[in-house]
């Protein structure tokens, strides 16, 4: 079955050949903090292009594979950002805290999970297809930077890896294509850093653009592909939430709104080390992206994350309905650092002509439901939001998704994991998938 989109856009599929999977966009594309490496060894037959997903340079406007262009098994790695040089496990154990060595990234985790759930679903007739993991993205870069003729060109990073990865599909004698893109930004963006839009309609026509103009050179021009690849992201949050959450909302409406586009989640409930994730952060978010490049490219889903669908006023309750992956929604801890976190009114702030107006109680009143009961009516026109800065960009409400990701959650401290990352409930068991609802910000129906 081919993915399509909820637009009815046919999405590139697998082939016997090379299948390229492309990470973009700021340090959470690259794996800025996340050491330990977690993927070890390489599993399966996945691969990389050079000794790691990410090339020698961490901000250079070229892709230049780390120890030339041959294509190895997919592991994790852990690099130094000045030299581009890899780290051995001794060198990354006596790391210090706050160092932001590129480690584990968000590829490992979801090729791992997507080429699982490909085999398991399509068997011997999947086996041909070998998935290609590479990591192009920079940190600390708006999406104004990263967009094709920025000075410096980073857009150039995925020609530049595209082109090289085709060449060694070609003198490996195997189809090349380019399956799927996975865009991590928005956090410059989300504080208007470094000139970077923060409006909503601005940034999603960004968004836009990046991905059309990625089809156009990478998918079309290099690969010489018709069918497009998709575009998996996720949504800003955490310690860059905003109480406006105009970047957030703009990856939303691409989610629902851009053919091709689907997000596979926001950020906030992973365990993390402030800005950055840590290891099992990467690896963890990583799983749920391929829990959702699989519901799209295997199974053909039409994937939209748990996201509200209106919030209408009754009396001094807000009865907020969402779209709901896996029916029914509950409450549950997200992750700030290595604390799951109770967080106050369940991350649910609800503002008026005169401000905020205090929440007395948040409740599920039914399967795809939430009810919000106010101290007093609102006064004048109303606003819901959810997982707002207010609440640290975090927020409660999941669904009953009970997937879980093959890899699990590891604590070692002799391979530099910190002392914090020792969590109980976590420890030796699988990271669980369920579908969190994203930040939002959204007009209430007054009736």
């Amino acid at each position: 079955m081919a993915g399509r989109t909820p637009h009815g856009l046919r999405l590139a599929q697998p082939v016997a050949g090379l299948n390229h999977v492309i990470a973009y966009g700021q340090s959470l594309a690259t794996g800025w903090e996340g050491w330990p490496a977690l993927s070890l060894p390489p599993r399966g037959d996945s691969l990389m292009l050079g000794r790691s997903v990410r090339p020698v340079s961490e901000n250079a406007p070229q892709f230049v594979p780390v120890g030339g262009p041959s294509l190895h098994p997919l592991a994790a790695t852990v690099q130094d950002i000045p030299t581009g040089v890899l780290l051995s496990e001794a060198q990354v154990a006596e790391l210090p805290p706050g160092s932001v060595a590129l480690g584990e990234t968000v590829l490992e985790g979801a090729v791992h999970a997507y080429r699982t759930g490909l085999l398991a679903a399509r068997g011997a007739a999947a086996s041909p297809a070998l998935v290609l993991a590479s990591a192009c993205g920079v940190g600390g870069r708006t999406l104004e930077a990263l967009s094709r003729g920025a000075q410096p060109e980073l857009f150039n990073r995925l020609r530049d890896c595209a082109a090289l990865a085709k060449q060694a599909a070609v003198a490996g004698g195997q189809p090349y294509q380019v399956l799927a893109l996975l865009l991590l930004q928005g956090e410059h963006n989300a504080w208007a850093l470094n000139g970077g839009t923060a409006d909503r309609a601005g940034y999603r026509a960004l968004l836009a653009r990046l991905y059309h103009d990625a089809m156009a050179e990478l998918a079309h021009g290099i690969a010489g592909q018709d069918a497009p690849p998709a575009l998996f992201t996720y949504q800003t949050g955490g310690a860059y939430a905003s109480d406006e959450l105009g970047v957030a909302m703009a990856q939303l409406d691409a989610a629902l709104g851009l053919p091709g586009c689907f997000m596979a989640g926001p950020v906030y409930p992973v365990t993390d080390k402030g800005g950055h994730l840590d290891a099992n952060g990467y690896r963890w978010l990583g799983a749920q992206f391929g829990k959702v490049m699989h519901r799209v490219l295997t199974l053909g889903e039409a994937w939209r994350p748990l996201h509200p669908i209106a919030a209408t006023l009754r009396g001094p309750v807000v009865l907020a309905r969402f779209a709901v992956p896996v029916p029914p929604l509950a409450w549950g801890r997200p992750f700030a650092g290595h604390l799951a976190v109770a967080v106050a009114d369940r991350g649910f702030t609800l503002t008026d002509a005169d401000g905020i107006v205090p929440v007395q109680d948040v409740a599920l009143a039914g399967a795809d439901l939430v009810a919000v009961t106010l101290a007093h009516p609102p006064r004048g026109a109303a606003t819901l939001r959810y997982a707002d800065r207010r609440h640290g960009g975090l927020g409660a409400l999941h669904d009953s998704d009970a997937t879980v990701a093959e890899d699990c959650y590891v604590f070692d401290p002799r391979t530099g994991h910190a002392a914090s990352a020792a969590v109980p409930d976590l420890v030796g068991r699988p990271y669980p998938l369920m579908n969190w609802c994203v930040a939002f910000n959204i007009p209430v129906n007054l009736g």
